[in-house]
């Protein structure tokens, strides 16, 4: 079997070629709101956190450098959606807050997100998408080691989302 016949030769490609497309049209779908994907997952990662997260935390969470989420998040606060605070006990490190703008607004992130994802998994069937699930949870598994402390800290709980 020549590699171009192997099933498995085409999917590290096949994939990146998805997320990127399935980032465009959510981005594009995002854009009334004016957000982006990612200003929306640092919003959806900092909504499971009432309590905020530290900007190196939030950082790992949605995998990239904490100087890189600070300029998503000089944008998130300059529109109103995000507050922060120095953290207690340490002057340098800052503390990321949703503000009540932002509450109301993941409720219709969140429907953006399930009617893409409905459109687009529409004829696929449910043990079809577990099915990839588990794949590309197996997959994840085997990189996230490999891939250094950006794309995923063990010490720090599942992120919530990548891209919707």
């Amino acid at each position: 079997m020549t590699s171009a016949d192997d099933p498995s030769y085409r999917l590290g490609l096949a994939l990146a070629e998805v997320s990127r497309l399935w980032r465009h049209v959510l981005d594009a779908r995002l854009k009334p709101l004016g957000l982006s994907t990612a200003r929306w997952v640092a919003l959806v990662n900092l909504s499971a956190h009432p309590e905020g997260m530290t900007q190196n935390a939030l950082a790992l969470r949605v995998g990239i450098k904490g100087s890189t989420l600070v300029r998503q998040l000089d944008l998130l606060e300059a529109d109103g959606w995000v507050v922060r605070r120095a953290q207690p006990g340490d002057r340098r490190a800052k503390r990321v807050f949703l503000t009540a703008k932002a509450r109301p607004a993941l409720a219709r992130i969140a429907t953006a997100g399930r009617e893409l994802r409905r459109e687009l998994l529409r004829d696929c069937s449910e043990a079809e998408i577990r099915a990839c699930n588990r794949l590309l949870g197996r997959v994840k598994a085997r990189l996230e080691p490999l891939a250094g402390p950006l794309a995923g800290d063990e010490r720090a709980p599942p992120r919530l989302v990548a891209a919707e």
